[in-house]
């Protein structure tokens, strides 16, 4: 049986411009340009200086608020302590409502799934609240406003305070919350 090659090489070559060159430089013009393997960069990324870094009582408020900004309860969970305690107002009831840390983690978690976007800021330290009793143990309170927009486009603003208790085993470890008091407007 008689094959045909599925290609066929001109007998000479074809001329061009740049003559035996032109194969190497169409090559690393495409290994330059393409946009699906970008190159690596050289100098690692620090993920306390883009997050905050929780060691210090405002980076664990930057990390706090990032883990709202990304919806990642992760990142969230990793700033509660294991004795964590949330207690917020019933004002129908008249009585305080409290959980722990797996209600709050999971409740969290489904917060940011049903969420398409959610905004914190944390708005100002109030005063004399913001007292630190050792190197293992702080009360701050401080004044937030939050917006979430869920998935089904129905929005929720609110603005109130939040009262925690933050803790650490010494001063080189992060800081995290084992007690939140939420005086929420929503």
């Amino acid at each position: 049986m008689n094959r045909l090659p599925l290609f066929r090489l001109p007998a000479r070559p074809v001329p061009t411009r740049l003559g035996r060159w032109a194969p190497l430089g169409a090559a690393v013009a495409l290994a330059a340009c393409n946009p699906f393997a970008p190159g690596l960069d050289d100098e690692s990324i620090n993920p306390n200086q883009l997050l905050g870094n929780p060691v210090t009582v405002r980076g664990f408020f930057d990390r706090f608020r990032a883990s709202y900004q990304l919806r990642d309860s992760t990142l969230y969970g990793q700033l509660v302590n294991r004795k964590f305690t949330f207690t917020y107002r019933d004002f129908a009831a008249n009585a305080d409502r409290s959980w722990n840390r797996d209600v709050d983690v999971n409740a969290t978690y489904k917060l940011f799934r049903a969420a398409r976007s959610a905004n914190l800021q944390w708005t100002q330290y109030l005063p004399t609240t913001d007292t630190m009793y050792s190197d293992t143990l702080v009360f701050v309170e401080r004044a937030f406003s939050l917006s979430i927009e869920q998935r089904d486009n129905q929005r929720f603003d609110g603005t109130g305070t939040a009262r925690l208790e933050l803790v650490r085993k010494n001063r080189s470890e992060p800081w995290r919350m084992r007690r939140w008091y939420d005086r929420s407007e929503f």
